[in-house]
């Protein structure tokens, strides 16, 4: 079969089966292995595929049992779960006051993972991709401050297009002291830390470790807090993952007095967004009037582009934090409860309820889920089991008939 078609049909086929079963068609012959191992393919499988099978990835902690649950669900109207799709989560804490990983970010299938604040080498950053089970550890470095117990650690997360490669930044704040941070970036292809100048015509901004991040268009972005004597603003902090330099983008003049406490970055309708939320149920049982504002940068870097595009207000609850507005408009949202609810104008729906009654509403986290190659060129911790039978399975695979094991990957996909 395979060896009667065009190698453009072919490959566009392969673009379109799951990261696992090209794991399995990288042993079938060398130029399955260059095509699938190239770049240009990688980017080509990580469009199509996912292009084509849109989900969501769900993670929470279920304290009862103390572990992550990650779940996929399809993109439809309810977030219904994916159950041929499972997602074992393989790492454990070595210790217990922190109950969950940190979720830095995900871009290209890959999640960013920080073990508490890093602040020593038994921390850690993880990058994983769950599609190929691939997982690499960084081993942060050490900070060139005595004091570590005075730091404050904020990351970032993204890909570099111009030169394949995965960054992860991290920024080492002085708690008792305004002072600009230690800036680290790490590239996966090095496998090596570098210093990074903070730039001096900066205001000395400061951000909080549990604040979110995104990575959207080329940079990193953080909200940040000017720390400068008789200043009290937010903003915007970038930073340009190829050409590793810090901006700063002005705020909707209306947040710009605002509690970094209630701002959150996001990106929403392929656009960077603000959202802004006023809660003020602060004791149990957490009920209350709630308001939620989303703002939208139409014109990316131009601050005259905001545009307040969701504001809603609920004078008697608290509907938790804002997790995602979804393209029909809908509010996705995780309550101190730890409830994953969908909210469609002033009606509220959960796609799961927590029955722990503990709060862990910070450990909520929904992002795309995509299927990538990502990582593959990269020596793992542990190789999977799949990862380990390659090699094995090449020889089978030598006598076998290409058509035939062409035909059952399609099959059974």
């Amino acid at each position: 079969m395979a060896g009667h078609l065009p190698m453009e049909v072919i490959v566009e086929i392969l673009s379109r089966l799951p990261s696992k079963s090209l794991l399995r068609c990288r042993s079938m012959c060398k130029s399955w292995l260059s095509l699938i191992s190239s770049a240009e393919f990688k980017l080509m499988h990580l469009n199509n595929f996912n292009q084509q099978n849109p989900r969501n990835l769900v993670r929470r902690f279920e304290w009862r049992e103390n572990k992550e649950v990650y779940s996929v669900h399809f993109d439809d109207e309810a977030l219904t779960v994916d159950r041929g799709t499972l997602v074992e989560f393989p790492f454990h804490r070595n210790r217990h006051i922190i109950f969950y990983f940190r979720i830095i970010g995900c871009c290209n299938g890959v999640i960013c993972l920080s073990d508490d604040k890093c602040e020593s080498r038994e921390d850690k950053i993880i990058l994983w991709n769950p599609s190929i089970r691939r997982n690499v550890t960084l081993i942060p470095p050490m900070f060139r401050s005595s004091n570590m117990e005075d730091m404050l650690l904020v990351f970032g997360f993204g890909y570099d297009k111009m030169s394949g490669d995965y960054k992860v930044v991290r920024l080492a704040y002085d708690d008792c002291s305004i002072t600009r941070p230690q800036v680290e970036v790490y590239t996966v292809k090095t496998a090596i830390w570098r210093a990074v100048g903070f730039p001096h015509d900066l205001p000395c901004f400061s951000i909080l470790p549990n604040w979110s991040q995104v990575f959207f268009n080329g940079s990193m972005h953080w909200i940040a807090c000017d720390l400068t004597p008789g200043v009290s603003r937010c903003s915007i902090m970038t930073f340009d993952i190829r050409t590793e330099l810090f901006a700063e983008i002005q705020l909707p003049e209306s947040l710009l007095q605002e509690s970094a406490m209630s701002l959150e970055i996001a990106v929403v309708r392929e656009s960077l967004a603000v959202i802004y939320s006023s809660r003020h149920s602060h004791s149990f049982p957490w009920s209350g009037p709630s308001t939620y504002k989303i703002w939208a940068m139409k014109e990316y870097k131009n601050p005259a582009s905001w545009t307040m595009i969701y504001n809603m207000h609920y004078p008697t609850k608290d509907v938790g934090r804002v997790l995602r507005l979804r393209k029909n408009g809908d509010m996705i949202t995780g309550s101190r409860y730890g409830d994953l609810m969908i909210h469609t104008d002033n009606v509220g729906y959960y796609v799961y309820a927590s029955c722990t009654g503990f709060i862990i509403e910070d450990s909520i986290y929904i992002d795309i889920y995509q299927q990538s190659l990502a990582l593959l060129d990269v020596e793992p911790d542990v190789q999977s089991e799949e990862m380990k039978g390659e090699q094995g399975r090449a020889e089978e695979y030598h006598d076998e008939s290409l058509g035939t094991l062409f035909r059952g990957l399609v099959n059974e996909n």
